[in-house]
């Protein structure tokens, strides 16, 4: 678990630090992050910006609730791409997005 995220876990989320509610809470996010991340490459594949908006918005959602800024600030680009039809844009977040995971 990266480090920032759990501290803002335990500081703003738990108010303690309660090692098995972290681990659930992450489990959950890292879950719902690879589902987005499938979808997002099959939406990007197929050109349906409109459901990639809705992903990246699931996306943010999950981003914003750990705290982990840096993938929220990614899916944001996403987003916004999806918002403009911006395939390279939105691509290129997709690159960031899947790299971030991947250090998850």
């Amino acid at each position: 678990m990266n480090a920032t995220v759990r501290e803002w876990l335990i500081n703003e989320v738990l108010g303690m630090e309660d090692e098995e509610m972290l681990q659930s809470l992450y489990g959950d996010y890292l879950s719902t992050l690879d589902e987005g991340i499938s979808d997002m490459r099959n939406q990007l594949a197929s050109g349906d910006f409109a459901m990639l908006d809705k992903t990246a918005h699931t996306l943010k959602g999950a981003t914003s609730t750990v705290g982990d800024n840096e993938m929220f600030d990614a899916v944001i680009r996403l987003r916004d791409a999806a918002k403009a039809s911006d395939s390279a844009a939105a691509s290129l977040a997709a690159t960031e997005i899947e790299s971030l995971r991947v250090s998850r």
